[in-house]
């Protein structure tokens, strides 16, 4: 009926009814859904809509007067109305005019009349637009109200829907109560905000209204959209519609939604309620037990879900197994709550995989928003438009209720915020003359360099003083880090006038006083980063020019050699830095290279950009030496301190970063379409993040996946590959995937983009090319557990990318 939310506005429905045959008429639509005759309201009179309605059906046998018998007020976020209204009438008619009505050549294929029994059965067949055809038919002859229960509706003649009783969360009704409800769980672990809801709600009542429910028809369109299979979303519809009503409410959607997210966690709470919908999924005749062959059905899902053979034998095995472990007998019936119990004992794995949608809804939706607002934009400069208007539906409509040509147009990207204002900074910088150039100091505005007005603007305290001042945390640590990495002989004077030199080596310390410095200064830096880190989004989005760097592995002479070549800071040349993770474990300079980082990081935060490494995980650290480089250093208490705030800094750090729109960058490598349709489902991985394996797969794909390697590909792992969309267990690291340039193009085509830049691996020229030339590896830490290969860098400028290679002595 409506193509565009914004033009959504009052309806008004007639229902008819015939009491000598107790028959209701009925419209059926292009989709083959019916539904009763609907209309726009003409001049926001809802009677008068009606009695045209009326006019339209049986002309000049139209008799009695038409009856309110329901109003919807309907509430519409970011709408030109604050609501609308849906408004049910109700009509008689004789059987004489009934049986005109039926000989019209132009009604006889779309108009049906039908008993309540009828009625009941279209609803059972969801051959209805929506459940609630059966409401209007029974309050128009006069049902009670608790009659209308079996629905599980609201009764009444004036229903209200507003944000309290649709929105969950602690900032509308209910408050702190809200926190321990399974809902309200259930959105959290899909990350679900305000702002997501909305966005749902919104799309929901553009696909399911003047109806206030969702009917099995425009549900299969949505989910086939999202990517399921068609044939899958009877099941799906059934696992949804918890109350077997035969339409879904917007909440029931919405949980429905959150608990199919790719990245909602599957533990406690929400891990209860997603198994409720995947017993419901396989329970097909809705009796409250598994069969024996839908038992084995799910199981099958499970072992799929592991990547194990679904032969007859296993499947059957498995079954008995978890059967006999709970109590029961091979080939009997498994109720909801030994299902429960099962998964819950870890009798039956793999259930944390099965229901997951193909994409991300949320995200999904929030591309559609974006993609209609990139339109709306376009379309807007011409001021002599006129809007469109919605088109009368009435008794001819044909709508399905859905624009499915506007869901198919959408694409995986988002509109690129507007650019903010610029400032002028508070301080200038003096440089010295003489070579090497550096900062002598910075500096307040001369007084005759400014106007008495610009300088009230630039009075006030500025961020660049308190963090590039020399005397600043950030300044001391660099400059400490930087003393620690030079070879130094200094005179020093000693009693009874008998000098003396100092000599301390490059990469060491003159006392251990020193040493202690710095991990005090680590700890204060990894407090004061935190919250910087923590308030990036999880998919970085930035502009060239930009460097990038793998790998570094505690190799912190590399890093200095990449600022010395790259970046020389005693110039003040400060670009755009992109890291992508393992900063960390291997190299002996872990803690200096941090101390490096978040005093960069606080300096410059939206120049020195982060990514996170399977490396920045406790317990990779612990198998490996980041953690026993922390004690040996700093002492078993404060070493402990001291790796604990720097492993929080690392649980914020963002997963991956899109540069200029086109080149996606990560540590590991691209995740599977299962796991991450879009790249937008990056930006609803929770955070904090302290432990990736358990609390997000799409985040644990990043870290750690891998491209194949060509002569790497035996026949079994081709036929893998090719069963997976490209995707294979990865045997190498004992967890994630490996992907091959199918699966790769795929990717990049499905959000728009040209290229994937990550890290991972080493090779000795520091960088590969791979795939076409379409995905770029570089690694940072040169002489790698002492090897020859070189450190590499990528710069992207000017719309290219170039490979660099750094060669360090």
């Amino acid at each position: 009926m409506f193509k565009n939310y914004k033009l959504l506005t009052d309806v008004v429905s007639l229902i008819v009814y015939c009491p000598p045959e107790k028959s209701f008429l009925v419209t059926r639509e292009a989709s083959g859904e019916l539904w009763i005759p609907s209309s726009t309201c003409e001049k926001k009179c809802w009677k008068l809509a009606a009695h045209k309605i009326n006019f339209d059906l049986f002309g000049v046998d139209a008799g009695p007067q038409c009856v309110p018998l329901r109003v919807y007020k309907v509430w519409l976020p970011n709408h030109p109305q604050s609501s609308i209204f849906h408004v049910i009438y109700k009509v008689s008619v004789k059987s004489d005019v009934k049986k005109r009505t039926k000989n019209k050549t132009n009604s006889r294929n779309r108009i049906q009349w039908l008993t309540m029994v009828e009625l009941e059965r279209q609803r059972a067949h969801a051959m209805l637009r929506s459940p609630e055809v059966v409401i209007f038919a029974l309050m128009s002859i006069g049902e009670k109200a608790n009659e209308l229960d079996i629905m599980k509706t609201e009764s009444g003649h004036l229903v209200e829907i507003c944000e309290d009783n649709l929105i969950v969360g602690t900032d509308v009704a209910g408050g702190a109560v809200v926190l321990t409800s399974p809902n309200y769980q259930l959105l959290q672990a899909a990350n679900y905000g305000h702002d997501d809801q909305l966005r749902l709600y919104q799309e929901f009542v553009l696909m399911v209204y003047p109806a206030m429910f969702m009917s099995q028809n425009v549900f299969t369109q949505f989910m086939v959209e999202l990517g399921w299979q068609r044939s899958q979303c009877i099941s799906l519809f059934r696992s949804a519609d918890v109350t077997g009503r035969g339409g879904l409410s917007f909440q029931e959607f919405m949980l429905w939604s959150a608990a199919l997210e790719p990245h909602t966690t599957h533990g406690g709470v929400p891990a209860e309620i997603r198994c409720r919908y995947i017993f419901r999924y396989f329970d097909s005749n809705r009796d409250g037990k598994l069969e024996y062959v839908e038992f084995k059905e799910l199981v099958g899902a499970t072992r799929a879900a592991r990547q194990l053979p679904g032969d007859a034998l296993s499947l059957a095995r498995d079954a008995d197994l978890c059967l006999r472990q709970l109590g029961m007998q091979p080939n009997s019936q498994l109720p909801l709550a030994d299902f429960l119990r099962g998964v819950g004992d870890l009798l039956l794995r793999g259930t944390s995989s099965l229901l997951r949608s193909p994409r991300s809804i949320a995200g999904y939706i929030m591309d559609l928003h974006a993609r209609e607002n990139d339109i709306n934009q376009s379309n807007t400069p011409s001021a002599s438009k006129v809007p469109a208007t919605p088109t009368e539906v009435a008794v001819t409509t044909g709508s399905t209720f859905i624009d499915m040509a506007r869901h198919s147009a959408a694409i995986a990207h988002r509109a690129r915020p507007n650019a903010a204002d610029h400032c002028l900074a508070s301080y200038t910088v003096v440089l010295r003359r003489n070579q090497p150039v550096e900062i002598q100091r910075l500096s307040g505005f001369d007084e005759d360099a400014a106007s008495s007005s610009t300088t009230r603007l630039i009075s006030g305290p500025s961020r660049s003083y308190e963090m590039l001042n020399s005397t600043s945390l950030p300044s001391e640590a660099l400059a400490a880090v930087h003393y620690f990495a030079s070879s130094i002989e200094k005179p020093v004077q000693k009693r009874n006038s008998v000098s003396g030199t100092i000599q301390k080596p490059a990469w060491s310390w003159v006392s251990p006083a020193e040493e202690t410095s710095l991990g005090s200064m680590l700890l204060k830096l990894a407090v004061a980063v935190l919250p910087i880190c923590a308030s990036e989004p999880r998919l970085l989005r930035i502009q060239s020019p930009v460097y990038i760097l793998g790998d570094l592995h505690g190799n912190l002479t590399a890093l200095l050699e990449l600022e010395r070549v790259l970046w020389p800071s005693e110039a003040g040349l400060w670009p755009r830095v992109l890291i992508l993770g393992d900063y960390v474990d291997r190299g002996q300079f872990g803690t200096e290279l941090v101390a490096w980082l978040f005093a960069s990081k606080l300096q410059r935060p939206d120049a020195i950009l982060l990514l996170r490494g399977n490396h920045e995980t406790r317990d990779i650290q612990k198998m490996f030496t980041f953690y026993n480089e922390c004690v040996a250093k700093y002492g078993e208490v404060e070493g402990v301190r001291i790796w604990n705030a720097i492993n929080n800094v690392f649980d914020v750090l963002p997963l991956a970063a899109v540069v200029d729109d086109k080149v996606f960058c990560c540590h590991g490598g691209i995740p599977p379409p299962w796991v991450c349709p879009l790249i937008t489902a990056i930006e609803k991985i929770p955070t904090p993040l302290p432990k990736p394996a358990e609390q997000s797969s799409l985040a644990w794909e990043l870290l750690w996946n891998d491209p194949v390697r060509q002569g790497k590909i035996t026949a079994s792992l081709a036929l893998e590959l090719s069963a997976n969309e490209g995707f294979a267990a990865n045997a190498k690291r004992g967890t994630g995937h490996v992907f091959d340039s199918a699966a790769l193009d795929r990717f990049l085509a499905a959000n728009l983009l040209s290229h994937v830049v990550r890290a991972h691996e080493m090779y000795n020229h520091g960088f590969m090319c791979q795939m076409h030339g379409r995905l770029i590896s570089v690694f940072s830490s040169s002489h790698y557990c002492g090897g020859k290969n070189d450190a590499g860098a990528v710069l992207i400028d000017a719309g290219k990318l170039r490979m660099i290679k750094v060669s360090v002595d």
